[in-house]
């Protein structure tokens, strides 16, 4: 039986697009593997069992890690970035398929969850702790694809227009992005507010405002925004200052009550074990 010469490795999300290096060995005598889809195995050659080219999917060979070690020719497709994110994807519309929990959801009853990841990922963020940090961004993540393919069940939008209206937005509101030589932050910045502006056509500088967000934030969006409008005089500063030291007197109060509440709770837990 002729031996291994060269194995070629197809990517799974792209089963369909072969290594250049590969290209000349496909026209003599291969191995297809068993886990090659159909398509593909019905464009290349014959199989045939003792061909010392292998072709098979990637991950989906056991010997290969040995093979290489003896000296076998390895080809495996080059990875593209962000191929993570479409086999992310891919499991989301497998765990959507299956009728679960995860199919009985809405974007409502997710709302709590994208608020709460939200704060994990500026936890991570305030610890400085990046693998912390890769992981709760993981975590919002997933509420991405999760609306997203919400919305995919109400034939609205898929993941794909979701990263489609990203891109536009991006490639609009970035003119640097044609630019060559250093670029010029403050003008990078008056652009994309500029080109904002005249994408969103607001009948008051008050729409778009974020009403969900915490009292506290929600101010100081107002008055920025009143400001930006010229129409900042008919803010009462004296009474919005007290409503705003008042809130956060009363975040801090609950905020430490519940801090103390937790190391509580960790020294009962401690105690009973």
């Amino acid at each position: 039986m002729t031996e291994i010469s060269t194995i070629v490795l197809l990517d799974p999300l792209r089963p369909h697009v072969f290594p250049l290096e590969a290209l000349s060995l496909l026209s003599g005598p291969i191995r297809i593997g068993e886990n090659v889809p159909a398509s593909v195995r019905n464009a290349l050659p014959k199989s045939t069992s003792d061909a010392g080219v292998v072709v098979t999917m990637d991950g989906g060979y056991a010997e290969v890690p040995a093979q290489a070690k003896t000296g076998v020719q390895i080809i495996r497709a080059a990875p593209v970035h962000g191929d993570r994110l479409v086999e992310a994807a891919s499991i989301m519309d497998r765990l959507w398929s299956r009728g679960g929990w995860e199919a009985t959801q809405t974007h409502e009853s997710l709302s709590v969850y994208l608020v709460e990841e939200t704060y994990e990922v500026l936890d991570a963020i305030r610890s400085g702790d990046e693998i912390d940090l890769r992981e709760e961004l993981g975590d919002l993540l997933l509420q991405v694809l999760f609306h997203s393919r919400i919305a995919q069940s109400h034939h609205v939008f898929d993941l794909d227009d979701v990263a489609a209206a990203l891109i536009e937005k991006l490639i609009h509101r970035s003119p640097h992005l044609t630019s060559s030589g250093v670029v010029d932050i403050a003008e990078q910045e008056r652009a994309w507010e500029e080109l904002k502006a005249a994408e969103k056509a607001r009948a008051s500088a008050m729409d778009g405002i974020a009403t969900s967000q915490p009292p506290i934030l929600l101010a100081a969006k107002v008055r920025a925004r009143a400001q930006k409008a010229g129409v900042s005089d008919v803010i009462d500063e004296e009474a919005l200052e007290r409503l705003v030291a008042q809130c956060m007197q009363a975040d801090a109060t609950l905020a430490g009550a519940l801090r103390a509440l937790i190391d509580e709770i960790r020294a009962r837990e401690a105690e009973s074990r």
